[in-house]
């Protein structure tokens, strides 16, 4: 199977020369990971829309990150004169940047995957094949907007060569991974006053009037992502408390590769079913937190979830589900 894997805007919040990488083993990207999986019996390539005339320090038109899988950092979609035939398009949300990319490619198997309150373009009948969404809430809405298309639930996993367990002592009872946002939507000041007292380290970047008011709690501010997992594994549970538009956020299948069970706020958008089991955490309204959390940090050694990650979560699980449904 040959893979086109197309990626919008280049993310504006990190340093480009931690985007980029020379080779696919040392990305901590689980797009660019799980693309290069589904094309692993092909070849693949994987677009990153550069636009707005943002250009990367590194900028290059083509790096092989491995024998049968590239990246390409291309200005201009439309413009774009690579000769690739791609038997699959697999389209991270609805640019329009994307469309002549599309329409180049009328027997090319396309594929949308849109998360949270992402709006689907209008014209999504002609468009793609299959459309992926992260909760039943979202595929049944998306069915009921377009029931001719088929529509699925994905599954979101790691960056598994980054995200693993690791072999250190546990120093914190809790471990909250974040960044701060100016609209409060990733849990800060519901978690912060929680872990005052625990052993608890905050991972990402954080107010300085966080860390003044919290002065027990280990804030570590912005790391590189390949530095996150040792936390992870000095831990013995992670919390979810975001409340994004976005849903399943990733620190769920990541903290679950690390092999540290998770404590989940109700209000997290994701598929619990999926991610939530005896052997992954619990589930919890904001009243109960607390004495769930002390539950799963006194007995944490009974949880399993990086042997249900690999069942269940993977990128080769992952991997096989959508080519079912190709």
């Amino acid at each position: 199977m040959n893979l086109l894997f197309l990626r919008g805007q280049v993310p504006q919040d990190r340093d480009p020369r931690q985007i980029m990488f020379d080779d696919l083993e040392s990305n901590d990207d689980m797009w660019t990971q799980l693309a290069a999986a589904l094309c692993e019996d092909g070849y693949g390539e994987i677009w990153y829309w550069i636009g707005h005339g943002y250009y990367p320090s590194r900028y290059r038109d083509k790096t092989t990150l491995c024998d049968n899988f590239v990246e390409r950092w291309v200005p201009d979609f439309a413009k774009s004169t690579v000769s690739f035939t791609p038997d699959v398009i697999f389209a991270r949300g609805g640019f329009k940047q994307y469309d002549t990319i599309l329409k180049r490619y009328p027997k090319a198997f396309k594929i949308y995957y849109g998360a949270g309150k992402r709006i689907y373009p209008k014209d999504m009948f002609n468009r793609y094949n299959l459309i992926l969404n992260d909760t039943p809430r979202q595929v049944a809405k998306t069915r009921k907007t377009y029931p001719k298309i088929r529509t699925e639930l994905f599954i979101k996993p790691a960056a598994e060569n980054i995200f693993k367990p690791g072999t250190v002592p546990k120093k914190y009872n809790v471990i909250f991974v974040a960044n701060n946002h100016p609209k409060g939507i990733k849990g800060h000041a519901f978690a912060l006053p929680l872990l005052h007292n625990i052993k608890a380290v905050q991972v990402g970047i954080s107010s300085e009037k966080h860390q003044r008011k919290f002065p027990t709690v280990h804030f570590t501010g912005w790391i590189p992502r390949k530095k996150v997992p040792r936390f992870y594994s000095q831990s013995k549970v992670a919390i979810i408390c975001v409340d994004s538009t976005d849903s399943c956020p990733r620190v769920i299948p990541e903290a679950l590769a690390c092999n540290c069970p998770i404590l989940l706020l109700d209000s997290v958008n994701c598929n619990r079913d999926l991610y939530i089991s005896p052997k992954t955490g619990n589930v919890s309204t904001k009243s109960e937190f607390v004495s769930r959390l002390n539950y799963i940090i006194d007995n944490y050694d009974e949880f399993r979830p990086r042997e249900y990650y690999e069942s269940n979560l993977s990128i080769i699980c992952s991997v096989e589900s959508i080519r079912r449904w190709i």
